[in-house]
């Protein structure tokens, strides 16, 4: 008997938080020196995260999920086959509310590395989701 109420309660506390959360529509603006294909990955990384809570984006929303990538380091590995490094701080703000991801790529040049970098940016992770919990 106990177990059905844990469960019930459980199942009760996601429905509200998808209630919750629907009828929220966000933009998703990115800015900062993004080269196109890693742009096109990022917006679809916070469109994924964004979507999987039941927000909904669309271009002409009200509330704005500002996205910026800067670089924190640029190095390149030695030795022949030289490589290039970036790490990039990804700060998202929307409703008050910020988080900041720093993500890490290696790449043959500098848009390889940053098309690996934003690829590290997962919808599912813990920080993400506390973010998006925020949000609600």
């Amino acid at each position: 008997m106990m177990r059905m109420r844990k469960i019930s309660a459980f199942f009760l506390a996601l429905f509200a938080g998808a209630i919750l959360a629907a009828g929220q529509s966000f933009c998703v603006k990115l800015s900062g020196d993004i080269p196109a294909e890693a742009s096109k990955v990022l917006s679809q990384r916070f469109t994924q995260m964004l979507e999987s809570e039941g927000f909904s984006v669309v271009d002409d929303a009200e509330e704005i999920l500002s996205v910026t990538a800067t670089v924190q380091e640029r190095m390149e590995t030695p030795g022949s086959m030289s490589q290039s490094v970036i790490v990039l701080n990804i700060k998202a703000k929307a409703k008050g509310q910020e988080t900041v991801l720093t993500v890490r790529g290696v790449g043959k040049d500098d848009k390889d590395a940053w098309l690996r970098a934003v690829k590290q940016v997962l919808p599912r992770s813990r920080q993400a989701q506390e973010f998006l919990e925020k949000l609600k």
